[in-house]
């Protein structure tokens, strides 16, 4: 977003519509941008509707009617957040020619949106301590990532038990996690460290779920 500021009053382009002529699509990206950066420096206590207006330029009304309150607009958030990422995985990974491959493969490409988007990571996994249907959906969200490792699992090792399927994704996802911690954290490490690292790790486990012909 470009901010004018002329003596009259502070006029406001997005994506090079002038204000009041932004479409709907264009406007909810925008105050999802503004209000993920909110999310991510403040948490979720610390961030506001009136916060997320000024910044965007806009009235509070128009972020409620987009998202009908700030619990509307952290879970719009996660979903984009987590849809991106997920994108992320399934495209990488489509093009492993071997199990060893899709895991370096997703693994990289995880590490690629902590990486790059490093605001939405934060969002995604700092926890935000809602309560009710919105809690519920918080963790809807995280268990359909689970959901999409446990599914490439199962399509390179279709011998092995659901159990042990199932288990393994909810461990590569928790312990990708705090990695990318570590990572943030050390600041110093490379990349390709930390995915070296995550899949040292993670390959250990995973072999012992492929028949032996593919370990």
């Amino acid at each position: 977003m470009d901010i004018v500021d002329t003596p009259a009053k502070r006029v406001a382009t997005v994506n090079g519509y002038r204000h009041g002529r932004v479409p709907r699509p264009v406007r909810e990206q925008q105050l999802l941008d503004v209000a993920e950066e909110q999310f991510a420096t403040r948490g979720y206590d610390g961030a506001s509707i009136e916060e997320i207006a000024r910044l965007a330029g806009v009235t509070r009304p128009i972020v409620y009617d987009h998202f009908g309150d700030k619990e509307g607009v952290y879970l719009a958030c996660l979903r984009r957040a987590r849809g991106e990422l997920e994108e992320l995985i399934l495209v990488a990974t489509a093009s492993a020619r071997t199990p060893r491959e899709m895991l370096e493969h997703g693994t990289g490409a995880y590490f690629e949106f902590v990486e790059r988007r490093g605001q939405g990571w934060t969002v995604l996994f700092s926890g935000a301590g809602l309560t009710g249907p919105a809690a519920e959906e918080v963790a809807l969200l995280r268990f359909a990532t689970v959901a999409r490792i446990r599914d490439l699992v199962a399509a390179i090792a279709p011998g092995a038990d659901t159990v042990s399927i199932e288990a393994f994704a909810h461990a590569i996802s928790g312990s990708a996690e705090q990695v990318a911690k570590w990572w943030r954290a050390n600041p110093g490490l490379t990349r390709e460290q930390v995915v070296a690292q995550q899949c040292a790790f993670a390959w250990s486990g995973l072999r012992e779920l492929l028949p032996e012909e593919k370990r």
